[in-house]
């Protein structure tokens, strides 16, 4: 994992869930594995908690991850069909599926609000 590069055209938080997808991947972070604190995440990459938090909704998102508040994130295993699971998809319950659905409104909602304000300085 490396620091975010301020050349590159993508958003920082793209930068950060484009490295973490890759180290997915790659299986540098396999499927069950617990991602570093996101202050650890922020501090590796040189950026904000909000931006980790964006980058971690990205991949939420793209059901590459599963977060608990207050727990963190692990990666999450796959199925044999290929699809993705929660960590303990047999022990999900309306609680756990609700606070998934949270999460991915939060991400949605910091990914508006950040669309919303490129296009204010535009």
């Amino acid at each position: 994992m490396g620091k975010v590069d301020p050349d590159d055209p993508r958003p920082p938080y793209q930068q950060v869930a484009d490295d973490l997808r890759a180290a997915i991947q790659t299986g540098t972070l396999a499927p069950g594995d617990r991602l570093p604190k996101q202050s650890e995440l922020a501090n590796d990459y040189g950026v904000s908690i909000g931006t980790v938090k964006s980058a971690l909704g990205v991949l939420r998102d793209e059901a590459l991850i599963t977060s608990r508040q207050g727990e963190g994130s692990w990666v999450r295993r796959s199925r044999s069909d290929g699809s993705a699971a929660n960590v303990d998809s047999g022990s999900a319950d309306v609680s756990e599926m609700l606070t998934e659905v949270l999460h991915r409104l939060d991400g949605l909602s910091q990914r508006i609000a950040a669309i919303e304000q490129r296009l204010s300085r535009d």
